[in-house]
């Protein structure tokens, strides 16, 4: 008998990759902002659009201090002494915990692709992981509840059906999304750059 054949990993993999960067960059244009009326007809909310502005803002002034935070960490910690890794090892330990008891829900609702949801079936509070399944659901912008598997848009709504809307209806609302989006990641860039020369 013939061996059964060994599934490549390789194209599942390849295709979450691009499943996932083509999600992610349709959630930083914003395309779940984008709401259809029964006809098929797009609008913009204005309201879910700044909030996901301010996310941008965030994320960009996160990603920011994180990462020179680390570098400047390393290098202290190469030339640290053994007492001196031990204090900053309970030290970074206090703060984690201080911030997953008492701010559960800062880092959720900063990093992209995250949110904390009701999950509209099953009511679990949760934070759904970024998972793009399709444009025709939610514009690439959907999350799986992981106990029901209810699928839901960015703001937590269900999806019942695939939206009949081409891509082509969507380019103009980009058009106008990008360069805000644009514009609040160098707003977060500048004030990183401002904070970090303080110190």
């Amino acid at each position: 008998m013939d061996k059964p054949k060994k599934k490549k990993k390789t194209p599942k993999l390849f295709q979450f990759l691009l499943g996932y960067s083509l999600g992610f960059f349709a959630w930083l244009g914003g395309l779940h902002c984008l709401s259809v009326d029964e006809k098929g007809g797009l609008s913009l909310s204005a309201k879910r659009f700044r909030r996901h502005l301010l996310k941008v803002f965030l994320w960009t002034l996160e990603i920011g201090m994180v990462w020179n935070l680390l570098v400047a960490y390393h290098a202290w910690l190469m030339n640290a002494t053994v007492p001196e890794i031990e204090i900053a090892f309970v030290v970074k330990s206090v703060i984690f915990l201080y911030i997953k008891v008492f701010w559960p829900r800062v880092f959720p609702e900063i990093l992209p692709g995250m949110h904390v949801f009701f999950c509209p079936q099953c009511y679990q509070k949760q934070t759904f992981k970024f998972l793009p399944v399709s444009f025709q659901f939610g514009f690439f912008v959907t999350y799986l509840c992981s106990y029901c598997s209810c699928l839901v848009n960015g703001w937590g709504e269900q999806i019942f059906y695939p939206v009949q809307v081409s891509f082509r209806k969507v380019t103009p609302f980009l058009l106008k999304t990008l360069p805000l989006v644009g514009v609040a990641m160098a707003l977060g860039v500048t004030l990183f750059r401002m904070i970090w020369d303080l110190f």
